[in-house]
């Protein structure tokens, strides 16, 4: 009889870690989502003031992480125009073969992206953009190579 109470207790004890584990809140990855959503298209200082974007901000904090190429891919899956032409960068400075194979059904598209550069804001076709990353205008010297 002592054993069926244990069992009991076991199985109770079980079912309530797996019902907190259910429960607990999923964490949600702001830099990626802003990341996922960003309105411009910029690298460098932009504005007057010749700052850097927010989009690059954020560019930089997914590269800075460990499992950054596979962030590349999600941001290329799920993201909207201008965070695939992020992700496009970082496939081209870390992985130009997939960057290749990315960038192929994109490379006539006539999509407008807004982008900037320094403090004048355009309308460019995604295709341009795809052009301009593959000529290596927005490599980053100073940017380490994702593990």
């Amino acid at each position: 009889m002592s054993i069926m109470v244990n069992m009991t207790n076991v199985w109770v004890v079980a079912v309530l870690l797996f019902a907190t584990v259910l429960q607990a809140p999923q964490t949600v990855d702001e830099t990626f989502e802003r990341l996922a959503k960003v309105e411009i298209f910029a690298f460098g200082p932009v504005g007057y003031a010749g700052t850097t974007s927010a989009g690059e901000k954020d560019y930089k904090a997914i590269l800075s992480r460990p499992m950054a190429l596979v962030d590349c891919e999600r941001l290329y899956s799920s993201g909207n125009a201008m965070a695939k032409a992020d992700a496009l960068v970082g496939n081209r400075n870390f992985n130009p073969e997939r960057f290749i194979a990315l960038a192929q059904p994109m490379r006539n598209s006539k999509e407008r992206i807004t982008t900037m550069h320094g403090c004048i804001v355009s309308h460019e076709s995604l295709g341009a953009i795809v052009d301009q990353i593959e000529s290596g205008r927005y490599s980053r010297q100073q940017e380490s190579t994702p593990e």
